[in-house]
């Protein structure tokens, strides 16, 4: 390894502190041990209350620092047996003390009113919150035994995710695509299939394309089949707890009613007239940009502008730095530490975890880090802007949060969207007399909203479909579910009729290999919801909008402290009232109007 990667290197060490992971774990361990040795006794008095509580605080961190540090050193190189091995340990380990916590829900219940009677104490005061979210679980907690028993077989409720990334990852094979000199192409992974998708040679993209979607086409049986028993499994666990079905159950989670989420929907429909605008400017540009005379599925994935532009590492910190002072001194000096304290892993590496991501758990660590794949070009830059908006949410909530720290995924999404929306605002500005960056940025723009709202709320709403089709006792068939996605299709964009044949249909397949499906969180509709925020937001504050400011900050520091739509309130903004999204419709259309 040169010694100019090795710069670019994250450092992970200050994490454990001077101290050895070994040590940590052996802490951790004995946190336990104190746990359980409290456990029958720390309702007792209100001095053995407030150890339970330290004592649960201490376990929190110390779990969440070994977990950053493994989980970061994984992510590194995905086949490494030592971080591999120290997972799973963890991982077993928590599975065991977990069992033998379960019943903690249920003491808490029984002991309400003097658990109450001890939040009144100054120094308990703030853990109400925490509790509240306690008492408000009561009719869906079980009793103990059956507490522990779900405890004890949780690991299997992934076993549907798994058995979906081994079939897509391992067993669905594609046949070799051909190109226009007839020669075989082999595609051997989703990388291969998206570089074709890109490919000038219109005969490859077609064949990819089919072959592809042939590929999930013959085994829509057994995605069928996989999907029909995890909603089974999740709706049938949702009535174990007492909610009527899954998406209750989710939506209960949530602080949220169901009601919000079909509200979402229709607001969204609300957009179908801009994905027909959208579709034709697009359309007009690929057929220039290709000389088409149709444009077809197959084509619509080629990079119609092409920029030759590069950035190196050094141009990409000060394009943040120029960008992001408009937020002031504290944000920008955040970022100063990013890059000087080596909280980014910046390039790519053999067996490295691909993407890009920032951590999300924040507790006891005070480095927010950030893994990338850093190529030089734009997107990389983009991709730099969206992953330090987690990261600096992520300090501000530490720095003012001690105890409601986490984040919800309604509003994750929010500072990362900020971010780069007003970074192509920026650079919009700066290259405004190059055409082809110009055109490529609000190209983005338009790709990732209609992707994250568009296509997201196609996705969310056609599960909320096939969900409803178990609570109702109705077939689920692979015809059926392809029926309601084009359904949902045509409510929310401007489609033709050619879905319904080859090889066209093929693409309904698609439905069937959502991976969000599989893990049992219903929550693809919350991206949405980020992006129609942050959108909002970014354009108000490029814009010099100064309240809009002082919320956006006052936002970045909430956490969990509050539910999370009322977090998002308090940056003016309800996600219920239509004029959010006539807001956003107008800034949307006139992303459209300047690609021309």
């Amino acid at each position: 390894m040169t010694k100019n990667s090795k710069k670019y290197e994250w450092e992970l060490t200050p994490i454990l502190k001077n101290k050895s992971l070994e040590q940590w774990y052996g802490e951790w361990k004995s946190l336990q041990n104190q746990i359980l040795k409290q456990k029958p006794t720390f309702l007792k008095s209100i001095k053995n209350f407030k150890n339970w509580i330290a004592i649960n605080k201490k376990y929190g961190v110390v779990a969440n620092v070994i977990s950053v540090f493994i989980s970061n050193n994984l992510q590194e190189n995905l086949t490494d047996k030592k971080w591999i091995g120290w997972e799973q340990r963890k991982m077993n380990d928590q599975i065991k003390f977990g069992a033998q916590v379960a019943d903690i829900t249920n003491i808490y219940l029984k002991h309400e009113t003097l658990i109450k009677k001890y939040l009144c104490d100054k120094d308990l005061k703030k853990y109400e919150r925490y509790f509240s979210l306690v008492f408000r679980d009561r009719p869906h907690v079980l009793n103990d035994e059956n507490e522990t028993l779900l405890t004890k077989i949780s690991p299997i409720n992934s076993g549907f995710g798994t058995i979906f990334d081994t079939l897509t990852d391992t067993d669905i094979k594609y046949q070799d695509a051909i190109d226009k000199n007839k020669r075989k192409i082999p595609l051997k992974t989703i990388s291969d299939i998206t570089i074709n998708l890109k490919h000038h040679d219109r005969c490859l993209r077609k064949s990819t394309w089919i072959n592809f979607n042939t590929a999930f086409a013959n085994f829509e049986n057994t995605l069928t089949q996989t999907l029909y028993f995890n909603y089974l499994m999740l709706n049938s666990y949702a009535k174990i707890r007492n909610f009527n079905n899954y998406v209750d159950a989710v939506s209960f989670g949530d602080e949220i009613q169901t009601s919000m989420i079909l509200s979402l929907y229709k607001n969204v429909q609300t957009f179908k007239p801009l994905t027909e605008k959208y579709h034709h400017a697009t359309t007009k540009i690929i057929q220039n940009f290709l000389s088409l005379k149709k444009v077809e599925p197959w084509d619509r994935s080629v990079d119609i502008v092409k920029t030759n532009k590069q950035f190196s590492i050094e141009q990409a910190k000060d394009i943040m730095f120029d960008t992001f002072k408009l937020f002031g001194n504290e944000y920008v000096q955040i970022i100063k530490k990013a890059f000087t304290e080596k909280w980014i892993s910046w390039l790519a590496k053999q067996n490295k975890q691909t993407g890009a991501y920032s951590i999300g758990a924040v507790e006891g660590v005070t480095r927010q880090f950030i893994s990338m794949n850093f190529n030089k070009t734009i997107d990389s830059i983009f991709t730099l802007a969206h992953e330090l908006g987690h990261s600096v949410h992520a300090n501000f909530v530490l720095k003012h949060q001690d105890i409601y720290n986490e984040v919800s995924i309604f509003y994750a999404e929010i500072p990362s969207i900020v971010n780069e929306t007003i970074l192509a605002y920026a650079l919009l500005d700066k290259y405004k007399n190059d055409k082809n960056l110009c055109r490529w940025i609000l190209i983005e723009l338009l790709k990732n909203f209609f992707g994250t709202v568009t296509r997201q709320i196609i996705f969310s709403n056609t599960e909320y479909d096939l969900i409803n089709l178990i609570n109702n006792n109705q077939p689920f068939t692979k015809e059926g579910i392809k029926q309601i996605y084009l359904q949902n299709i045509k409510k929310y964009t401007y489609v033709k009729k050619q879905h319904d044949k080859y090889p066209y249909s093929l693409s309904l397949s698609t439905i069937l290999r959502i991976p969000h499906f599989y893990v049992g969180n219903f929550y693809v509709y919350k991206y949405a919801i980020g992006q129609i925020v942050a959108i909002k937001i970014a354009t108000a504050l490029y814009r010099g909008d100064k309240t809009m400011r002082d919320k956006y900050f006052k936002f970045l520091t909430l956490g969990s402290s509050l539910p999370p739509l009322e977090c998002i309130k308090t940056l003016g903004i309800d996600v219920n009232d239509p004029n959010v999204y006539k807001d956003v419709y107008s800034i949307v259309e006139d992303w459209i109007k300047q690609l021309f």
